[in-house]
């Protein structure tokens, strides 16, 4: 006779005592746990570096504790799971509540010139917690340049992120945001019924975010296709360094504005590269746009916010003439103490439904660097883009002008307009303060181990495997 071994009907299991003859296990009965040394020839390594790890499932936690699947008879061979965690990063977002009008222009736009001035570090963030960033990247004056790279890198959890099978640190940073948001996610039904993905990638070479894009979009099997444009010469995209299967050559055009030279200062390469990007899109605009723009600031950090100034505003506006409705974009940012740019912050704000800053793991900690997510564009090409046209003239004159002392534009928002939302102005201190405490906190790091050069750095290897898995990036020996 056949037994359901769940019910009564099966003898052994009615006879099964309801208290276990076995004692409880207490500290004196359990042995101590034996950890062994990992090395990459275990199979602990030969099972996350095959070839199609980066078909994966998504991850749904930045927590992980890798689970094995072992033999019971042979425990104490296996390797045990990964006692490290990667920092739980999520996509905080900030919704404008005001009322938009399309066709309209935003309330408080005002454009002020004057003196170059220390800012009110209590207007937008806290100016004690500023001042100890402030004093903390002071200890690294003295510091030779080689001894601060080495410290910087052993200081980094993340340091080695950066090393993947894209060309620079930029991939990884995108890899890291499109992991919280899924902007590569998006797909699009074009007037000629074919699936596409347009994008455009401002101040981007030599083309990490680009190659990025690409391959996410093919490995998906869909159409992808993308314009750019970024200065010749040494920032020049770098079509021999992108992946084979990016496609590149077939599916992204780099193009360098009316002059020739893709400098976004040039208020007509602005327009000429928008028209390319327009035109190329049907006139709908792009899916997504990023804006990666930055320049070496060594030695004058403290001074970065000032000098990156009107490359934002270019980006900016490159970007509003670009990017179609409810599409998304991507712009780096740094400090955000000035009125200036934290009214950049605020016409974003206005002018797309939800915005996020964050700094992605892949960021190195010790500096300033940051990204806003600016998702669902309220109206394409908006009234606001004849203001910053202006404003980038202003600051155009100002360079070619000798007379007088050194001038800004020190706003380009009223700062009582922005004062009046409490939200925006809490969520933008609270950003900034958060930001400047881990950059304090990751400098004291640096300076530890630039006192000591024999202190050992992290499990660098484990913490990049253990992103790559989250992001879904293939693990490849380094």
């Amino acid at each position: 006779m056949n037994y359901d071994p769940y019910t009564d009907e099966d003898p052994e299991y009615r006879n099964t005592p309801l208290v276990s003859p076995i004692p409880r296990p207490t500290r004196e009965t359990c042995p101590p746990l034996q950890y062994q040394q990992q090395h990459r020839s275990d199979p602990y390594h030969q099972n996350y570096h095959g070839h199609n790890s980066y078909h994966s499932a998504p991850q749904t936690s930045s927590t992980h504790s890798m689970n094995m699947d072992t033999s019971p008879n042979d425990l104490s061979n296996q390797p045990i799971a990964s006692q490290i965690e990667i920092q739980k990063q999520s996509a905080n977002f900030l919704s404008c509540q005001t009322p938009y009008k399309e066709g309209n222009s935003i309330n408080g736009l005002k454009l002020v010139v004057g003196p170059i001035i220390e800012p009110d570090y209590n207007q937008f963030c806290n100016t004690d917690v500023v001042q100890l960033l402030l004093d903390k990247k002071k200890e690294l004056k003295n510091i030779p340049y080689e001894k601060f790279t080495a410290a910087r890198g052993k200081s980094n959890l993340y340091e080695k992120v950066g090393q993947s099978i894209f060309m620079n640190r930029s991939a990884s940073k995108l890899a890291c945001l499109d992991a919280l948001v899924n902007f590569t996610g998006v797909k699009r039904y074009d007037p000629v019924k074919d699936l596409v993905f347009w994008f455009t990638d401002l101040c981007g070479g030599p083309g990490g975010f680009s190659e990025y894009i690409l391959w996410r979009k093919h490995s998906y099997g869909e159409k992808v296709y993308g314009w750019g444009i970024t200065l010749t010469g040494d920032q020049d995209y770098d079509l021999n360094r992108f992946r084979p299967d990016t496609i590149v050559r077939n599916c992204f055009k780099p193009s360098y504005g009316a002059d020739g030279t893709g400098n976004l200062y040039n208020e007509e390469n602005i327009r000429h590269f928008a028209n390319e990007v327009i035109m190329g899109t049907k006139k709908e605009g792009a899916d997504f746009v990023t804006a990666d723009g930055g320049f070496d600031v060594r030695g004058r950090e403290h001074l970065q916010e000032h000098h990156i100034k009107q490359l934002i505003l270019c980006q900016i506006v490159t970007m509003f003439m670009t990017l179609k409705k409810n599409g998304d974009f991507v712009l780096k940012l740094f400090d955000v103490f000035t009125p200036f740019t934290a009214g950049m912050v605020w016409i974003l704000y206005r002018h797309f439904e939800k915005i996020c800053i964050i700094k992605p793991l892949p960021s190195r900690p010790a500096n300033s660097e940051r990204y806003i997510i600016c998702r669902n564009l309220r109206e394409r090409s908006p009234r606001i883009v004849d203001f910053l046209f202006e404003v980038n003239k202003k600051f155009n004159e100002i360079k070619s002008s000798s007379s007088g002392g050194p001038q800004d534009v020190n706003e380009i928002v009223d700062f009582n307009e922005m004062n009046q939302d409490e939200d925006f102005i809490d969520y933008l201190k609270m950003s900034n303060m958060k930001i400047a405490i881990k950059q304090t906190e990751a400098l004291d790091e640096l300076l530890k181990y630039n006192s000591d050069p024999e202190l050992r750095p992290p499990n660098q290897e484990e913490y990049r495997r253990l992103c790559f898995l989250e992001w879904r990036l293939p693990i490849e020996e380094m």
